[in-house]
Parts: C-alpha cells; structure tokens; sequence
C-alpha cells in the first residue's frame, strides 16, 4: 500500500510538473504577427530571425489590409495585429471580438505617452463660439483622421449642430460640405477643398503634397488667415505663438491654449496590439510576456526597419505596455471619441428616440427603476449591476445613460470622463440654481477635539482617532487622503497610535479604541454597523468623549449631538463649546466656524453621464421631477425620492435636483479640498479596477 501510494505521489509530482511546463507563459510560444504588405512582410521576418534565442519565436502572417487582418485573428489564423484608434473600435465589434493588449507608448522611460488631446484652435480676436461654427471657415488635418475629422464630426453630429440622417440618406463628406468651407485634404468634395492650398492634383491631396495637410499644415491654415479654426492636436501650435491663440471648447467658452485638459473634443489613444477576446487569458499573457521579452532584447529591431517607415509598430514607439485586465476596446477608446465613432456609423440621430436607461445596482434598486419606467411610459428604461463601478462601466461603454452616484464615485467618473449633471439637493427651497460656491448644498468634514488639548492638524501622527467608518467619505477619504498627501505612506494604521475605525481589521490598531455592543454580540466590535456604538457621524463624536482624541465626522455633527439635542445618557452633559475644530494651517476655531476650518467640503450625490448625453439626461429627468418629485404633478404614482428600502436610486432626503451647468468639471463639482484628498487615497486602493483603467492612459 504504501509503494502504491509513492508511486501515485511520483506521477503527481511528473503531472503537476507537465501542467507548469505546459502553461509557461513564453518558453516555446509562438506569436503570429498578422502585416498587411510585403515591407511589413520583410520586417516581420526580421524579427522572427532576431528571437532565434529568445524564449518566444515569431512567426508571420500575410493579408492584404488591416480587415483581412482582423478577420484572420478572429477565425485563429494569427494572433496579434497593430492597429490606429478607429479599428480598435471596428475589430472589437461582431464578430470580431478583438480586444487591446498592450500599447505603443511614444513617451520616455520617466515619462508615459499613450493619447494627446484633440481641440479646436482659433485666434485669439475672433469672437465666435463652439455652437456658431456653422458656415465658418475650417481647417483639417484630412479625412477620417481622428484630431481633424472624426472629432469635429462627432461632436457636431452628437450636439445636433449637424444634421445628418444617415449614410444610407447622404454621405458625410456631403453633409459636412454644407455646414463648412474648409480644407480636408483626402475629401472629393469641392467645398471641402476650397481653402486648400496645393496647385493641380495636389490640391487637397491627403498627402504633403498639400501644404495644408495633417497637423502642420492645419495649423498653417489658420496661421495664413485663410481658415478660422484648426482641428487638430494640442501639441501642434507652438509655444512661441500660442499667446495669439485660444481652444474653442464644446461648452462655448474658451480657454488657453495650455488649458487643452479642460478644453478638448476628446482623449485620441496611440495604437494598440490586438489579439482574440475569444482566447483565454493565458493567451494574451502569452502574447504580453513574448513582446515584452521581445522588446527587451531586440531595441530597435521591433520600433524601427531599413524596409519603410512605421511598419507593424509606429516607429516613434519607445516601448509597448501591458494594459489592465478589465480593459475593453470601449474604455481603451474612451467615452468622447467612442461617441464620435459612433455618430459617424448610425443610421440616424433622431431626437425622438430620446430616452434615459438608467443603472440600477442590485435587485432593489432595479425593481423601483422597473415602476418608474412604467410609470413614465418607456421615457426610463433600466439596467441592472451587481456594483456601482460596474454601473460606470456600462455608461462608459455606452450600454447605459445615467445614473447617482456619491462623492468617492464622482471622483473615479470623472477620471473617467463622465460629467455631473444633476445634483441631489437636501433642503426644501428649490427654486435656486446650483453654484459651486452655495454652502447650502454640501457639507464639510472636519476634525474636532476637546477644547483643552494642545492636538493640531500638524502633530496628529501618534494620536488616537475616532472615525465613522472605513471607505465612507468624512470620516475616511478626506482625513486619510490628506495624510497620504503629507506622508506618502498608505500604512494608515501607523499613523495614530490607535483608532476606532469601524470596518477595519479587528485586529488591528485601528480598531483599538471600539468597545463593540457587549456579551450579546461578542463579534461586533469595530463593526461597519450600529452594533458598534463608535460607528458613523454620532460614534465619531461619541468615541473623543471616551477615549479618544480627535472625532473626524461632519460639522454639524457636534450640534446634534451637544446642548441637549441627543437624549443619550452619554450626550446628555455634552456641550458644543467643550469642543473645538483643527484646521489645516495647524489653528484652532470655534466649532460654528466649521465653514472656513475644515478638512473638506463634500458635494452632495450627483447624477453622471458621458459628456455627450448630458443635455437629453438633463432635459429628461428634470422632466419626470416635473412629474415624479415631491411636488410632482403625477407624484401619487410614482416619488423618486422615497424608497421601501432606504435610499435607493437617489437619496430619501433629496428635496430635489438641481441642473449643474455645463462645462463644470468633476474637480468644480467636488471641490479641489476633496478632490486632492480622493486623488491622494486612490493611489493607496487596489481594489478600484475601473479607476485603473481610466487613469492608464497619459497625454503629454
């Protein structure tokens, strides 16, 4: 029996053996590297020569164009192929079903590129705006390029300054032909060849043959005085003349030049490699491991050929990157530029077929979505998530329109490149518009301690902490935020010497300062629940009056709590002025003064969308608030603000909505105090995937 069972443990041992060798990530691999000519054919043959001795072999595949390319990854005849930013998108649909895996980076080693920005350039003394760009005269980098075609299309067709029904109905070119006198080198279009400025077959060439073709020559277009606007780059106008120009936004403002973050059509990414979504994943680590091997040893053999100029990679390429798991040609193209290329495909653009599908999470949230889509006859329609970053998810991939979200949310939608539409509003004078500077519609995280201790913002480290839980905004992102910003550590149980953060590990210090429900509940100490008497904003307060030095919670808290207002034997001897705030210039204040001495101003929850989308989102639900709020004129039917469980699709103690106003950016929404505090404690988290993806890509 036991010679049995040896020799079964031996060829356990031979098979687990066999299985590792057989999931080796490169040794013996081959990568079939589809090209689309005999040049491409001759460097990939050069590269197949030069991994002779590398772990990985390449191996060439030859079509006739990137489609034939694409379909010959999807039926397993090649594996991978190098593709620009508009079929990324057209190999990722059916049936395709390619997926990006690495991407060139154009960049240095210190510093990453993969995307610029795509703007509108005009001169400093026109006076016209986005939304008057009708009958104007443009400039472009060419036709279907991305910066000087695409963008400007997208955008005009999906804010309906375009109207075009269709292909089927009319061309693109015919229908942009109407709306510009421009320069789009490639187009046969007259009117869209008449500021060109080549003479015989090089006018309007999609060559250099036109001196006013690609970046450049857009540029030279407007610079000349012949256009007077330039879609094209933002590193294209340089810095010696950028003083006499300005970036005409979407929003119908404008900005410097320098400000193309806050001022752009969209968010262009480099080229990527694509490979089967088909494939198990071990593939595409495959795939991941071999050319990452490949660029390590053979430099310039892979970015760079004697047999033409940018042939299987961008020859400016100065590394290749391994993407994040989770990434999908949707959120490698990005919310902006997957709006463009989708404008340009649809067959109309109908406003009405308006509607809002709105993402639920979880079963709750679904059924009372299901009842308001009923209720308003289709106008909402609803999708389910199991996760609001899942929710995200599906908005950025344009499978749902809308949906509220709360302040550590926000945060991460916007590194996505959704926008704040509505904003939840807690008080009942609703005949207001939103500011960012109104008081009245957030709330602001401070840090109180008794008013006899010596404790500053600036000598906290070593001290004990009371929070109101771990992950929730005022007690937890904004503090810890801050202090990630100061000391660059995220071991924040370090940092105070204990603490009572409910929802932390049990044990450890940060949960030293919980004292749990008693006997009944022996398992409920540091809890992220009521069963721990020190959880949320009156624990918070609760715990420096037993034990504790410094509460992180709202500023209001204290006034709830002090003065009589809290019947609780513990409360019942507070007063407010036993207390006082630390703010962040090392002071004290009087705790009414929480409006100018605190850690952060929170904005309230706010409904998101693609930037695109915002004016039907907007239009629609303030619409059904007509209907559905709690004023409404169908409100017997159907409130939108109350809920059998608590708070679900929008907070139960929202009065209303209010329209944030376009253009506001997601760091106006939130506030820069409370931005820098997300931004610092999101390099610390691991657990956002999404967050991950969106924040991948780096435009210089």
């Amino acid at each position: 029996m036991g010679t049995m069972r040896f020799v079964l443990y031996i060829v356990l041992i031979f098979a687990l053996l066999a299985f590792s060798s057989s999931t080796s990530l490169s040794a013996g691999k081959n990568i079939r590297i589809c090209v689309k000519s005999d040049v491409e054919f001759q460097k990939c043959g050069d590269i197949k020569d030069a991994s002779k001795d590398l772990q990985c072999s390449f191996s060439c595949v030859k079509k006739t164009n990137t489609d034939d390319c694409i379909q010959a990854i999807a039926s397993e005849q090649a594996d991978i192929i190098t593709v620009d930013s508009g079929d990324i998108y057209k190999a990722s649909l059916f049936p395709f079903h390619l997926k990006p895996v690495m991407v060139e980076d154009y960049g240095t080693r210190e510093e990453s590129k993969t995307c610029y920005y795509a703007v509108a350039v005009v001169k400093k003394e026109s006076n016209f705006k986005f939304s008057e760009l009708k009958g104007r005269k443009t400039c472009h980098t060419g036709v279907n390029k991305a910066a000087g075609w695409i963008m400007p299309a997208g955008t005009l067709i999906n804010k309906r300054q375009l109207k075009w029904e269709g292909p089927e109905y009319e061309s693109l070119e015919r229908a942009m032909a109407k709306f510009f006198m421009a320069c789009v080198p490639g187009s046969n279009e007259p009117n869209l060849c008449i500021l060109c400025k080549g003479s015989g077959q090089n006018k309007c060439a999609r060559s250099e043959n036109e001196p006013y073709y690609n970046y450049k020559g857009a540029f030279r277009c407007l610079h000349e005085g012949v256009g007077e606007v330039a879609f094209i780059k933002h590193t294209t106008v340089p810095a010696e003349l950028a003083d006499s120009y300005e970036l005409l936004c979407p929003d119908d403002t404008r900005k410097p030049v320098s400000d193309y973050k806050n001022c752009h059509l969209s968010k262009i990414p480099s080229h990527a490699v694509m490979a089967s979504s088909k494939s198990e994943n071990l593939k595409t680590e495959e795939i991941v491991a071999c050319l990452t091997e490949a660029q390590e040893k053979l430099g310039s053999t892979l970015f760079s050929s004697p047999h033409g100029t940018d042939l299987i990679f961008k020859d400016c390429t100065t590394k290749l990157k391994a993407l994040p798991r989770m990434m999908e040609s949707a959120l490698y193209l990005g919310s902006d530029y997957l709006a463009a290329i989708q404008a340009l495909r649809r067959k109309e653009n109908s406003p009405g077929n308006d509607k809002v599908n709105w993402c639920c999470v979880g079963n709750e949230e679904k059924k009372k979505c299901d009842v308001w889509s009923s209720v308003s006859g289709g106008t909402i329609d609803c999708t389910a998530s199991d996760s609001t970053e899942e929710c995200m998810t599906k908005i950025l991939k344009r499978e749902a329109d809308a949906m509220t979200v709360d302040g550590g949310y926000l945060y991460t939608a916007g590194a996505c490149g959704l926008v704040p539409v509505l904003a939840e509003y807690y008080k009942e004078d609703c005949n207001k518009r939103w500011s960012s500077s109104d008081e009245t519609a957030s709330y602001f995280a401070v840090a109180i301690v008794k008013r006899n201790s010596d404790i500053t913002w600036n000598n906290l480290k070593g001290k004990k902490s009371c929070h109101t839980a771990v992950g929730r905004t005022v007690g937890w992102n904004v503090p810890f935020g801050l202090i990630y910003n100061q000391t660059q550590n995220c071991n924040f149980a370090q940092f105070f010497s204990q603490s009572c953060a409910p929802g932390a590990d049990p044990s450890s210090s940060l949960c030293d300062l919980c004292i749990g429900s008693g006997l009944k509940k022996p398992d409920s100490k540091c809890q992220p629940n009521t069963d721990e008497p020190y959880y949320g904003y009156t624990g918070a307060i609760r715990c420096p009056e037993r034990g504790g030095r410094c509460g992180l919670c709202k500023g209001s808290t204290i006034f709830q709590n002090t003065d009589g207002k809290n019947p609780a034997s513990w409360a019942q001897d507070l007063k407010s002025e036993d207390f006082k705030l630390l703010c962040l210039d090392g002071t004290h204040a009087n705790v009414k003064e929480f409006p100018k001495c605190h850690l952060a101003r929170v904005s309230p929850h706010a409904v998101i969308c693609s930037a695109d989308k915002r004016d039907m989102v907007a239009r629609i639900v303030l619409n059904q608030q007509s209907l559905f709020g709690r004023n409404g004129t169908e409100s017997d039917l159907f409130q939108m603000f109350d809920s059998t469980f608590k708070d679900l699709l929008f907070k139960d103690t929202t009065q209303c909505l209010l329209e944030i106003p376009e253009g506001t950016t997601m760091k106006t929404y939130l506030g820069q105090q409370y931005y820098d505090s997300v931004a610092g404690l999101s390099k610390c988290s691991s657990t956002s995937e999404l967050l991950q993806v969106c924040n991948f890509h780096k435009c210089l």
